[in-house]
């Protein structure tokens, strides 16, 4: 009975966290953390790869203990753990289980690699894994530069399963892998676990060249609005999908949703774009509470240029988009 009062109280405390911040603050509720600028891949449409280098700057353990402390101080409730590859972090369980005894909801974003191998370490605090995968084939290799990829991320969502923890399947689209929809679906369907697709996002000059035309992509993601309404586990909200094709305008509130903190402590929105100050110096009272950071949310709003998930789709789940609440209640049920 403790457990469930506990549990009870956990959920009341993140909904009143919500509307908080939804109705009065308008302040972000997640933090996405680069645990490790470490990657063991050297993916085509990447280059953070390119930073492994400087992972020797990550930020501490008790650093990152501090930071959730601080997160927890001012309102939010998600703690995102990505990279690099942060399963290469040794240390990822200490830090995940941290945060679950803060009460937040933790995700974990990972190549898989090594996720078969690391499974059970971190079983107990994670909610959710999102696993990269491009491919149902040889190709998914070869975009992600690191042989035996595609095997080991697979192994990793059967040990996943039997540890009865929820993943998903993210698989990012471009010029790449346009002709890899149908595997992909059949691979969900295979593995009985939900998969997204969101397109890829030019984060640097150097994959500009990947990117995916919006015919292309209005033709790709028509094909997996298709399989979404046939019954397969697309979990990519249908409002979302649609926009490939009817391209709409969404008014963006990331924001005031997520921040990103990267694997040296810089505080950063926007694609890490506009920096606001880094952990060891700057509380997140301080940056969300500053004239500077809600006049950027309210420009913000005028923006709409990104279409990977993370930005359009939370901006509609702010907004109260009604098809997207309703294809959102539809996904979970």
């Amino acid at each position: 009975m403790n457990k469930l009062a506990a549990c009870s109280t956990s959920c009341v405390m993140r909904i009143i966290n919500i509307l908080k911040s939804r109705l009065v603050s308008h302040s972000p509720l997640a933090l996405a953390h680069h645990v490790t600028s470490l990657c063991n891949a050297r993916c085509k449409m990447c280059d953070m790869w390119k930073r492994s280098p400087r992972h020797t700057d990550d930020l501490s353990r008790e650093d990152i203990f501090a930071m959730l402390d601080d997160a927890k101080e001012a309102g939010m409730i998600g703690y995102i753990a990505w990279g690099g590859e942060p399963l290469l972090r040794e240390d990822l369980p200490e830090l995940l289980q941290f945060a679950k005894k803060k009460k937040f909801l933790t995700m974990l974003v990972t190549n898989g690699f090594l996720l078969a191998e690391r499974c059970k370490e971190i079983a107990p605090f994670t909610n959710l894994i999102y696993i990269s995968i491009d491919s149902n084939s040889p190709l998914h290799d070869e975009m992600r530069g690191l042989e035996g990829i595609l095997k080991n991320a697979i192994d990793g969502i059967k040990a996943c399963k039997r540890e009865k923890i929820k993943i998903t399947i993210n698989s990012v689209i471009s010029n790449l892998n346009l002709d890899e929809i149908d595997g992909l679906c059949e691979l969900s369907k295979e593995l009985d676990v939900p998969i997204v697709f969101e397109p890829m996002q030019i984060v640097s000059e150097h994959n500009r060249h990947l990117k995916a035309t919006d015919e292309d992509l209005k033709v790709a993601f028509s094909k997996i609005l298709k399989y979404q309404r046939s019954g397969y586990k697309i979990d990519s909200c249908t409002e979302y999908l649609q926009n490939f094709s009817k391209q709409k305008k969404y008014v963006c509130h990331t924001a005031k949703c997520y921040v990103t903190i990267d694997a040296h402590g810089n505080i950063t929105t926007c694609s890490e774009n506009k920096k606001w100050g880094n952990v060891k110096e700057r509380s997140f009272a301080e940056v969300f509470d500053s004239m500077e950071f809600k006049e950027f949310c309210r420009k913000a709003e005028k923006c709409n240029k990104c279409d990977v998930s993370c930005v359009a789709e939370v901006s509609l789940a702010y907004s109260l988009n009604p098809r997207f609440v309703l294809g959102s209640i539809r996904n979970l049920l």
